[in-house]
């Protein structure tokens, strides 16, 4: 008959013993309540409460249950299973009804704890030694005739091994030596980190699997490569790589209890013990696996294309802001108003600034000019034409300077160095394998940041890869490690000499290993340890140093700077230049006309008046 109740005890003080204190005579439990103490405590390290299973009510049995109820000091469920509860504890005279009962425990994981104990002797044969029963839980066994611990590696095949003492029941906080067994591994071509490439088909546990070859020095190389060696020395282990299944790399999230496919299901499936392939520490991946500690962090940029020379046809304006030029604008009209109306009040003032036309075209002139008219030396208005000409001669000194530093150097467009730059500059992005998780790759609580997902182009030939390239607006995502930049798709030499570093990053993450739980502890150990000296910084500068392109390093170094050569100038900085001295001659030529027609008398031509002219200006000079 099933019963489930919770019964509190009180913990009991712990005294040492060995295998000889537990047996004891008939009549009574045959182990002794100090060594049932200890095994209890060894067999229930972490466990705060307990599932126990009774195969039966012989008297012994009820011998044994009566202790432990009296040692164990947390709740425990009588015949039946509950999933927060992580200690198991089974009871019989028969190793066959034992078995039957473990088969009630729908998933042992490696934080369950077992403890079996037989009122009988057992053979060496007894299907209890069956350890794929046990799935990665920690086990000890105990009967008359001695007791056994299943190994703690959890490496197939585990084995059973006989203790002389319970002390050796105690489960050890991490393992470091795996004893040269093989672990099943995942990883994935992906520079710097891997650059694992060819495969072939390998039978693994009855199922067909790509697995890499490693016969060329090349697959043994990247970061994370390195460090995966270290870790395979230390804890003694040996390994197969295996390519992720199906077409995802990482897989997806489904909903919150279900990821379909990729190395994380195959780790989910337990078809592999550890997976290294820059996976990033986020937490929907981290719901779903067990990530070791980081070993490095790693920030996502953009490659935008290089600010062009910009030539342009206004650029004798360059000089002054626009603020500075509607200044003297405003300061000539001012002046020139000015002028005018003076000329209409003050009868001493020159008549013929009367014409507002005239007054605006002599005060340009003297503003322009270098000598003050002779015709303005007597004059009401000489003070106010020489503070004129000494500003002019002021910002034409300020101007000619500027214009000569700008024209013998080169301009550039602005640099795109923010999301908000390349949201403005109308960028598109892309990647050529799946969809990518864009919650993780960016803060989308940064509204440019929301507008990358409008600009996504989901790449599928590298020649459309190429055309957008091109087209010259198109940004490359990528990864900076070590202050070097690595594409996340293939990109040519080529494609990148028109490519520069967008400074600000668009995100960043932390990089990992996935492993099964019990590999959480040493795979930490070890990395903290290569933290700590250094190694692992060592070994990404090494092959970052080695595997990178010379226009990887250049996307970093700015060529839109001033680099101290001449610039030769061209027709088209100096176009304005050309053109307002075109309308300036064209208009001067008609007023000489207008006016000359003006001077001459009806009977008089205009060359007849030029001739007169010229023969009184050489009587002057005689």
């Amino acid at each position: 008959m099933e019963m489930s109740i919770f019964v509190f005890v009180t913990f009991v003080s712990l005294t040492a013993a060995d295998k000889n204190d537990i047996f004891v005579s008939e009549g009574k439990s045959w182990i002794a309540d100090e060594s049932f103490t200890e095994i209890i405590k060894s067999s229930f390290a972490s466990s705060r409460c307990c599932n126990v299973f009774l195969t039966d009510w012989t008297e012994g049995s009820s011998a044994v249950f009566d202790q432990f109820k009296n040692v164990y000091p947390y709740d425990y469920l009588l015949d039946a299973s509950v999933h927060k509860c992580q200690g198991f504890f089974f009871l019989g005279s028969s190793d066959d009804d034992v078995v039957e009962s473990i088969k009630k425990v729908p998933l042992l994981q490696p934080n369950m704890e077992i403890l079996i104990v037989v009122n009988n002797d057992i053979s060496s044969d007894s299907c209890l030694f069956n350890d794929s029963a046990y799935g990665i839980a920690n086990v000890n066994i105990v009967s008359m005739s001695g007791m056994w611990k299943l190994s703690e590696n959890y490496l197939r095949p585990r084995v059973f091994t006989k203790i002389d003492s319970y002390e050796g029941m105690q489960i050890k906080d991490v393992t470091m030596n795996f004893q040269n067994k093989e672990l099943q591994v995942c990883s994935i071509f992906s520079p710097p980190m891997t650059y694992l490439n060819r495969t072939i088909q390998k039978t693994i546990n009855g199922v067909e699997a790509d697995v890499y070859t490693m016969d060329n020095e090349l697959d043994w190389d990247g970061v994370e490569m390195k460090l995966f060696l270290i870790m395979a020395e230390k804890l003694n282990f040996t390994w197969t790589i295996r390519k992720p299944e199906g077409n995802y790399t990482y897989g997806q999230r489904i909903n919150d209890t279900y990821w379909m496919g990729g190395l994380i299901q195959m780790m989910r499936e337990q078809k592999i013990d550890m997976a290294f392939a820059s996976i990033w520490l986020t937490s929907d991946q981290y719901r779903f696996v067990n990530l070791s500690e980081s070993w490095y962090q790693i920030f996502i940029h953009f490659l935008v294309p290089r600010p062009h020379r910009t030539t342009s046809f206004w650029a004798l304006t360059k000089p002054f802001s626009e603020e500075i030029w509607y200044l003297l604008l405003s300061a000539l009209l001012l002046h020139s108003l000015y002028t005018y109306i003076r000329a209409w009040i003050d009868s001493k003032f020159p008549r013929q600034y009367r014409n507002f036309l005239i007054a605006l075209t002599d005060l340009i002139g003297y503003l322009l000019s270098s000598s003050v008219p002779k015709s303005t030396r007597k004059k009401t208005n000489k003070l106010q034409i020489l503070l004129w000409q000494t500003a002019g001669w002021l910002i034409i000194t300020a101007y000619s300077s500027s214009l000569a530093a700008r024209l013998a150097s080169s301009e550039y467009e602005n640099r795109i160095d923010t999301l908000e730059q390349f949201s403005e500059a109308n960028l598109q992005w892309g990647l050529t394998k799946e969809l990518p998780p864009f919650d993780d790759y960016f803060d989308m609580t940064n509204p440019y940041s929301m507008k990358l997902r409008s600009r996504f182009n989901h790449i599928k030939k590298y020649a459309q890869l190429k055309r957008l390239i091109e087209q010259g607006n198109y940004a490359i995502l990528g990864k900076v490690m070590d202050d070097s930049f690595v594409p996340m798709d293939y990109i040519s030499n080529e494609d990148l000499k028109n490519y520069r570093l967008m400074r600000q990053p668009v995100g960043q993450f932390y990089t990992a290993f996935a492993v099964q739980p019990w590999l959480l502890k040493p795979i930490n150990k070890i990395i903290l340890r290569l933290r700590e000296t250094g190694i692992i910084s060592r070994h990404l500068r090494d092959v970052i140093r080695r595997r990178d392109s010379y226009n990887l390093r250049e996307v970093t170094v700015e060529h839109d700077r001033y680099d101290g050569s001449i610039q030769v100038l061209r027709l088209m900085p100096l176009g304005a230049g050309f053109f307002l001295l075109f309308i300036g001659s064209l208009i001067a030529s008609l007023t000489l006309f207008f006016e000359l027609r003006r001077a001459a008398s009806r009977a008089t031509s205009i060359h007849d008046l030029l001739r007169d002219i010229s023969k009184e200006r050489d009587f002057s000079h005689s």
